[in-house]
């Protein structure tokens, strides 16, 4: 049976209409011409069809096809990436040993992920910066996807950031920013923000640092996220301080406190308000 007549198939034993499988992901004529072999289905597309009528994509393509492979790598890709914003490096160490198999035939963008992970473990599980370091710049000229790419870089300029190489680190986010694409994931740029501001402030760049935190706010705002908005927050009332502006400071630090609280950041929450008693304490001795 062939792609188009096993999704007909099946939409029908799910007493599902063309719209209904179509609504959210593409048109129902594109259904149409995929169920009458017309055209070729993309894999992401065939992902969302396949979830919309809960089978796996193995039921369209069978356990060893190049469709399969690519469905269950994206899979991995994900839970990777939720473990490594939880810093749990040896969770992402035992994922990578258990799945050689399927890593080793990936190619292009998706071996260059797993390169890209395998330099962050140098760093952040086996603490091994410098080897870290000359792994993920040898890898860096070499990928082509263009938010991969700024990942890399924003990854080299943490290293240099660990090492306090605060010249090396500013540049290579500088390159990383001057990257940036209107298309591209805005988490990935406010993560870079974020550190080309940490690097900025760390150097006693206090104006220049405040310059890319309100990029990185706005960015977070009108996406409306609270996506490292609480940490924007954190950094503008610390650069306004330093800047001896401590009304706004203060507000600054406020907003970040409401954020971390929401958020459940208990380490943060403490530094936040920390820094607001401080902050007060000295504006009462003046």
């Amino acid at each position: 049976m062939k792609l188009g007549e096993k999704i007909k198939t099946r939409r029908k034993e799910i007493k599902m209409t063309q719209a209904e499988l179509a609504d959210g992901i593409c048109t129902q004529a594109m259904i149409s011409r995929i169920e009458k072999k017309k055209v070729r289905p993309s894999r992401e597309l065939m992902e969302k069809v396949a979830e919309r009528l809960a089978v796996s994509i193995h039921y369209f393509y069978g356990e060893d096809s190049i469709e399969s492979r690519y469905s269950q790598t994206a899979q991995l890709c994900r839970i990777i990436r939720q473990h490594l914003e939880r810093r749990e490096y040896e969770s992402v160490s035992y994922l990578i040993e258990s799945n050689e198999e399927l890593i080793e035939k990936t190619i292009g963008e998706e071996r260059d992920f797993f390169n890209w992970i395998q330099g962050l473990l140098y760093a952040y599980r086996d603490g091994d910066n410098d080897k870290a370091l000359d792994y993920l710049i040898e890898m860096e000229t070499d990928v082509k996807n263009g938010e991969l790419r700024v990942e890399v870089i924003d990854s080299i300029g943490n290293q240099y950031l660990r090492k306090k190489q605060y010249d090396l680190a500013e540049a290579y986010y500088q390159k990383g920013f001057d990257s940036f694409a209107e298309w591209m994931n805005h988490e990935k740029k406010a993560k870079l923000l974020l550190n080309y501001s940490i690097c900025l402030f760390r150097e006693g760049k206090y104006s220049s640092c405040l310059d890319k935190v309100m990029q990185g706010l706005e960015l977070v705002i009108e996406k409306k996220t609270l996506f490292l908005l609480g940490d924007f927050f954190y950094y503008k009332g610390s650069c306004l301080e330093k800047l001896g502006q401590k009304d706004e400071a203060l507000d600054a630090y406020k907003k970040a406190q409401t954020i971390f609280d929401i958020q459940q950041n208990e380490k943060y929450l403490l530094i936040t308000k920390l820094a607001q008693e401080q902050l007060q304490s000295a504006a009462g001795t003046e």
